[in-house]
């Protein structure tokens, strides 16, 4: 299997949707009455904003961490020119 990159964002979605599945199932055997939209609907936006918010960090600190990357490359490969070094 090939690996690839950490996606935090599908992780917290997977919670999310387990979390939605869970509490349909706590409806449909009458433990919990989501009947009213003031109840679910939140519940259900509340996760896809903590999924939003969960992406844009992740983008963040990857931005940041591909900047300070090339940065310090940059900086290695000027290091032995500037000193005069063939």
């Amino acid at each position: 299997m090939r690996r690839h990159r950490f996606e935090p964002a599908a992780l917290v979605m997977g919670l999310v949707l387990i979390g939605l599945t869970v509490a349909f199932l706590l409806d449909a055997g009458r433990v919990w009455d989501l009947s009213r939209p003031q109840v679910s609907i939140p519940l259900a936006g509340g996760g896809l904003l903590l999924v939003a918010a969960t992406a844009i960090v992740t983008q963040a600190v990857r931005l940041v961490r591909a900047r300070r990357a090339r940065r310090l490359r940059a900086a290695e490969g000027s290091g032995p020119a500037r000193y005069g070094a063939s």
